[in-house]
């Protein structure tokens, strides 16, 4: 009798045990065993291209540095208020919106459209293309392409769907 009892336990346990185990695989083919990490590059580089449209439009040049590669600092520190820079005193920037982010081979290009008033002139919508990338110290902003003057301001994309 204590043994038909062990035999019942142990087959017990045994059936307790394996439809837990066995539905992983089931739960596997619907899932998929290994997913696939979601890659956070597009937002990444789109929030630090919105952080630079933000230090632009407050002209806090020492924040929009901070968003930069090292690489590309002596550059803005030569030309950033300067005549015609992104943080000249002369120039206001006013609604910075991201109107595209794309994948490239050495990062993400990020394309934003902002409304510019230069000193007694008219605000032209202008779009700015830069190329943000993630290095050993993090994202930063490695390139930024000459502005080209839109026709009008584009609305202000609605929000991305996630994946």
């Amino acid at each position: 009798m204590l043994i038909r009892r062990r035999v019942l336990a142990v087959a017990g346990l045994a059936v307790a045990l394996a439809v837990p185990l066995g539905g992983c695989e089931i739960a596997d083919k619907i899932v998929g065993a290994d997913p696939s990490p979601v890659d956070e590059s597009p937002q990444k580089a789109r929030a630090h291209v919105e952080a630079y449209l933000a230090a632009m439009a407050k002209r806090d040049a020492a924040a929009g540095r901070k968003l930069l590669c090292p690489t590309l600092a002596g550059t803005f520190d030569k030309t950033a208020k300067g005549e015609g820079g992104d943080f000249s005193p002369k120039t206001r920037v006013s609604g910075g919106i991201v109107t595209d982010v794309r994948a490239e081979a050495n990062g993400q290009k990020v394309t934003a459209a902002m409304l510019v008033t230069p000193a007694g002139g008219d605000r032209t919508p202008v779009s700015v293309s830069f190329l943000v990338t993630n290095i050993d110290s993090g994202w930063c902003i490695a390139a930024e392409d000459t502005a080209v003057v839109l026709p009008s301001m584009p609305a202000a994309p609605g929000p991305t769907p996630s994946r």
